[in-house]
């Protein structure tokens, strides 16, 4: 998925994991970190996917503009 709104929606679902383990961390009484670490993670994860989505679309987009595409691997 590495159209416009995915991007978008990866980028703001990752935040909603990192600002819901953040107050699961913060909040909660008992086991917070059981319920907060997992939370966190999954949205560090997400955003870091959605940061590389970007990075790789830019290389992409110079490398045709620039018209030095890589071929494809073979297999």
């Amino acid at each position: 998925m590495n159209t416009a709104s995915g991007v978008f929606f990866t980028w703001f679902l990752g935040l909603i994991f990192v600002a819901g383990g953040i107050v699961f961390i913060v909040f909660l009484e008992g086991n917070n970190l059981l319920f907060g670490l997992p939370y966190l993670v999954m949205g560090v994860l997400l955003c870091y996917g959605a940061w590389r989505l970007q990075v790789s679309a830019k290389k992409k987009a110079a490398a045709e503009r620039d018209g030095s595409a890589e071929p494809p691997p073979a297999t």
